[in-house]
């Protein structure tokens, strides 16, 4: 039995708006939009700054999936995901590249490669510590490790570090949940739950 609770309804919508999920069809099954992110790419290599490059990507990010059936572009993706990591590379200081950074997280967890995502949540976190969504990006790496990677030890430092970042951060109370029931199984956090009320 799985238990749901409006923090998991909310973190959804987090990790994957605009993004499909883990389940996406081969690349060779989803319609490739060839040079999606061409104009993106262009500016990059033609020394644009982190914001004009930024722009063009964000402008075009909804193409890593499609509106109809929510299924990943496997093409599109991939270069959404490089390219981002691209101008991250290319101005690891300038908070401008930080958006299609952390969103390439996003896609890439999506793509199922959680190791992958769990690293670029860490390169946000520590290189932009003034992007906006710097504390998300903590969260969501000691999520990964917790629920994707089953690395219990990782993500319970990275839990830690997000409560002692954080405390006041919206997502400190879940954090502090998942933190308590870190390495349960949904049968003993029900058990728990269950003994309380009945008390």
């Amino acid at each position: 039995m799985r238990i749901t609770t409006p923090f998991y309804s909310a973190l959804f919508a987090i990790v994957l708006s605009g993004c499909a999920g883990n389940d996406a069809p081969p690349a060779e099954q989803t319609p490739v939009v060839e040079n999606t992110y061409q104009a993106a790419e262009d500016a990059l290599e033609n020394g644009k700054n982190a914001a004009t490059v930024s722009k063009l990507l964000m402008d075009n990010f909804e193409a890593v999936s499609d509106s109809n059936t929510g299924k990943l572009n496997m093409q599109a993706s991939q270069d959404f995901s490089r390219i981002a990591r691209e101008l991250a590379d290319k101005f690891p200081e300038d908070t401008m590249a930080a958006m299609p950074f952390y969103r390439s997280a996003e896609v890439v967890r999506a793509m199922n490669d959680p190791k992958r995502a769990a690293a670029i949540y860490r390169d946000v976190y520590e290189r932009y510590p003034a992007f906006s969504k710097s504390p998300e990006a903590l969260f969501m790496l000691a999520f990964t490790y917790d629920e994707d990677l089953k690395d219990l030890d990782a993500a319970r430092s990275a839990y830690n570090d997000f409560l002692e970042s954080y405390p006041t951060h919206s997502f400190a109370d879940d954090t502090e949940m998942l933190l308590k029931n870190l390495g349960k199984s949904d049968e003993e956090i029900l058990k728990e739950l269950e003994a309380k009320t009945g008390e």
